[in-house]
């Protein structure tokens, strides 16, 4: 068992021994044991991953320059679990270098969109990266948006959950979107894409990751993968096999929950919304589990 399952198998258990239901108050527990162990967790990790071979010395270089700020309301971070937060956003920022170098690496990264930015795991990363950019910091949570502008000095802009009424001045050389057409229907999914279609700079990219193979069959084996009732897993199940898409609400949560995309499908959803000079498949491509699409401008 992973950091992250006992963490969420000890929060249960505390709540179901003191005689409480109360998942809000698991948060706050969450919460507050984040700030606790925060601060010196993450200079663990970074000390740690400074100094790991695997990684380029470009990678480690900017494990070094990176802000550990981080809001104890960040769900991305489990408390010990640090490295896992860093990693991840180093495996998106991998992905991004290869969309780039695809490109010729030659083309300044002048503007970037992250949606949905969270409480900047990648952003701060992006931040580092790109110092003199001109990045917009996208999300749906007040809370997030106001944090990341504080600590990353970035334009924030609050998102809606209606994907055609998205609006945001101006395009972007690099678009990234990590883990949101991993929730959303397939309706949803092409609004999104029609949105960054049409913000995207001639020449930019366009990284979005969704759940795959890899998911899929994660889904056909755990009866409550991802939260899913058994009913609405198959229903996921049947839809993905069908027609190459699936999706599923999580419990008590009508348009939010968990989908799955075959290659094809997904290639066609994005042509279907705009014209692209390619659009390229990298499997598991984020932190070895979501796939990694670019989308590149002509």
């Amino acid at each position: 068992m992973g950091i992250r399952q006992l963490v969420h198998k000890y929060t249960y258990a505390l709540l179901v021994h003191s005689g409480l239901r109360d998942w809000g108050l698991a948060h706050s527990l969450r919460s507050f044991a984040a700030s606790i162990v925060a601060p010196m967790d993450f200079r663990t990790a970074q000390r740690t991953l400074s100094s790991d071979p695997t990684f380029s010395s470009q990678e480690r270089s900017l494990l070094r320059q990176v802000s550990l700020h981080v809001h104890r309301k960040d769900e991305m971070y489990v408390p010990f679990d640090a490295r896992h937060y860093l990693s991840a956003a180093l495996s998106a920022m991998r992905c991004i270098e290869s969309a780039l170098q695809k490109a010729g690496g030659g083309r300044a990264v002048r503007s970037i969109l992250d949606f949905p930015c969270g409480y900047g795991r990648v952003l701060r990363f992006l931040r580092a990266k790109f110092p003199d950019a001109e990045i917009t910091a996208f999300e749906l949570d007040k809370s997030a948006l106001a944090f990341c502008k504080e600590s990353f000095y970035v334009k924030t802009v609050e998102s809606t959950t209606d994907f055609s009424k998205l609006s945001v001045p101006g395009s972007f050389d690099l678009i990234w979107c990590g883990s949101l057409l991993t929730h959303v229907d397939e309706n949803s999914s092409a609004k999104l894409l029609k949105f960054f279609h049409d913000h995207l700079s001639p020449g930019g990219r366009l990284l979005f990751t969704t759940h795959g193979r890899h998911p899929v069959d994660s889904i056909r084996k755990t009866r409550r993968a991802y939260g899913l009732t058994d009913a609405a897993r198959q229903n996921l199940l049947s839809q993905y096999d069908s027609r190459g898409y699936g999706y599923a609400d999580y419990p008590g949560r009508p348009g939010y929950g968990v989908s799955v995309a075959s290659p094809d499908r997904m290639v066609s959803i994005a042509r279907s919304v705009g014209s692209w000079k390619d659009v390229s498949f990298l499997e598991r491509g984020w932190d070895n589990h979501q796939d990694v699409y670019i989308g590149e401008m002509e």
